[in-house]
Parts: structure tokens; C-alpha cells; sequence
């Protein structure tokens, strides 16, 4: 067994008990429930969520593309396992939205949810390799998901409970503790597999540190500030993590600048679009499990979804911006040129 099954293999035990956590103790506890009164008409009204409510579904689903990037590492990325890990991938999701909508809780349900994740990875990784033997993994499909991977720890940073700072509340301060440390865990978890994919080098290491250590750096203004310092943070966040997968490649420290400048321009436009699209998804999702819905004053944005896609995005960029330029053709001797 490689280190990397191994990692794999760990990715799937983290995945299914963070995403069994979440769905039986938190979700629970974070879902709107009773009713509320209008001071000026004294109708009673379904309580709502609002912005961040349903932070528990970002971290069950980004769990569920951890334990995805998981089965694709012990596979050794090659498109079979992609499409058998996806296809398991999706299943996983419609699986939990049924069991949220079911209100499955309490500790007891966790652990056996944490046991049937398991499984259930179990299952998904040893169809996928059955699929897949044979099949060698490319060098573009491993930058795809490490930077997928990378991007999405970047993203698990922005996950954040709806209650204003500073939180005072008893049960409160121990929910932030919980999603701090479940949040910590898929990042770990997820940065390890981005190294998992790539192939390595101690000479490209100097490159890659540097950059993940901005995209550290950029976690601090993207989650605690605003104005032009906390914009800067949350497009050289996701940024920068991506830029730390492309330095893998053997290119020059001024191509990896570009790689980041190019990632941070495109997230203006791109922001936008997965904003409302993500918000879609959101909603569609928060129907789809019979829960109360967001308040029309916020957003029910799909924060897991904001990360496949920017993932998919920066790899492109990333990547067409580190190939190797061609070289000419030789001139055969004695022809003319």
C-alpha cells in the first residue's frame, strides 16, 4: 500500500465523520425553527435564515468532495476514477439531502453515519479502481484536482456562522469552536491531497511555499476585514492557492506572478456569475431538503459550489499559463529552411 492509498484512505475517514457531524449535530442545531412576531401587526411568521444559516450543508458537501479527491488520489487520477468518483459523488450529495430532510440527529445517528460513510467510501474507491486499472493518470488531470483541492482549502477559510462578533453566547462560542475545528481539518486534509496529486520536487518546494504561505497570509483580511483590504484578501486567497499548485511546474518565479495576477483579475467577473448562479444552487438545495428558507434580504450562496467551480477555472488558467514553450521543429540537413 502507497502513501498515497494511504492518504486517500485517510481523506475518506475524515470526509465521512465531518460530514456525519455536521449533518446529525449541527445542522440540527442551526436549522430555523418556531415562529416569530411582527412588533407592528402582531402576526406570527415562520422563522427564516439568513446569511450563513446553513453553513453545516458547505462543510458536509465540501467533506463530500474531499472524500471525492480521496478516491481519485488511490486511483492515481486518471478519467475512469474521475467519472466513477463523481457519479459516487453525487449519489453521496442526493443521499444527504434526503437525510436532511429527514432531520436525522443526535450523537448516536452521527456515529452510525460516520460508519455508513465509510462504507461508503470504501465502496466508491474499490469500484473506482476496479474501473480504472490500467488506465494511467495524466499529468493535467493531477493539476486539475490539486488545484481544485487547493482552492477549495482556500474556500473552507470564508465559512463562517451567521451571529455577529464577538459571539458570547455559551452554545454559540461552542458551535464556532466546532466549525473552527472541523473547518481546520478539511483544510489540512485538503492541501495534503493537493501535494498528494502533484508530482514533486524539492527544487519547485522553494516556489510552492512562498505562494501558500500568501494565501495564508490573505485568510486574515478576506475573513475579518472589509473595503479594499478585505477585497484584496478574498481575491488573493483562492489566488494564491492556486498559484502554489502551478509552481509544482517547472516555470520561472515571474510566470507564477502572472499565474496569481491572471487568477485575481478573472475572479471580478467570475465573482459575480457564481454569486448568483451559487445562490441558485443554494436555494435549490435548501428547497430540496424541506428547509426554512433564507430571507429574500440575503443570500443562500452554495459556497461548496463556489469552490468546484473556481477550481475548474484557476486549473485551466494555471495551466495554459505554465506550459512549455514549443520549440521549432530541427531542419533536416541539406534542406532548405
Amino acid at each position: 500500500m502507497s502513501w498515497r492509498t494511504m492518504l486517500g484512505a485517510c481523506c475518506g475517514v475524515v470526509a465521512a465523520v465531518v460530514w456525519a457531524v455536521s449533518l446529525a449535530i449541527y445542522q440540527p442545531f442551526m436549522e430555523p425553527d418556531g415562529f416569530w412576531t411582527d412588533p407592528a401587526t402582531g402576526e406570527t411568521y415562520p422563522e427564516i435564515g439568513s446569511n450563513n444559516t446553513y453553513w453545516p450543508r458547505d462543510i458536509r458537501q465540501l467533506a463530500i468532495l474531499l472524500a471525492f479527491a480521496g478516491v481519485v488520489l488511490i486511483c492515481r487520477a486518471n478519467l475512469r476514477s474521475i467519472v466513477a468518483a463523481g457519479v459516487g459523488a453525487v449519489g453521496w450529495i442526493g443521499v444527504d439531502l434526503a437525510l436532511d430532510r429527514a432531520d436525522v440527529s443526535g450523537g448516536s445517528t452521527a456515529v452510525w453515519l460516520a460508519v455508513g460513510g465509510v462504507v461508503a467510501f470504501a465502496a466508491i474507491a474499490f469500484v473506482a479502481r476496479r474501473v480504472s486499472t490500467g488506465e494511467p493518470g495524466s499529468e493535467f488531470t493531477g493539476h486539475l484536482l490539486a488545484t481544485v483541492a487547493a482552492v477549495s482549502a482556500a474556500v473552507t477559510v470564508l465559512i463562517t456562522t451567521p451571529w455577529d462578533e464577538p459571539v458570547t453566547a455559551p452554545d454559540q462560542v461552542q458551535v464556532e469552536n466546532a466549525l473552527s475545528l472541523l473547518k481546520v481539518g478539511l483544510m489540512l486534509m485538503f492541501a495534503a491531497v493537493a501535494l498528494g496529486l502533484l508530482p514533486l520536487a524539492a527544487a519547485r518546494l522553494v516556489w510552492m511555499a512562498p505562494f501558500a504561505g500568501l494565501a495564508a497570509a490573505a485568510a486574515w483580511p478576506a475573513t475579518a476585514s472589509y473595503g479594499l483590504i478585505g477585497m484584496l484578501g478574498l481575491l488573493f486567497l483562492p489566488a494564491c492557492a492556486a498559484t502554489a499548485v502551478a509552481a509544482a511546474r517547472d516555470v520561472s518565479p515571474l510566470r507564477l506572478l502572472g499565474v496569481a495576477a491572471a487568477c485575481a483579475v478573472a475572479l471580478f467577473p467570475v465573482y459575480l456569475l457564481l454569486y448568483f448562479i451559487g445562490s441558485g444552487v443554494g436555494g435549490a438545495m435548501t428547497s430540496l431538503a424541506g428547509n426554512p428558507p433564507i430571507n429574500s434580504a440575503d443570500t443562500d450562496l452554495s459556497l461548496s459550489f463556489a469552490a468546484l467551480m473556481l477550481g475548474l477555472l484557476f486549473a485551466y488558467i494555471s495551466h495554459t499559463l505554465t506550459r512549455p514553450a514549443l520549440e521549432p521543429a530541427p531542419v533536416a540537413v541539406g534542406q532548405p529552411e
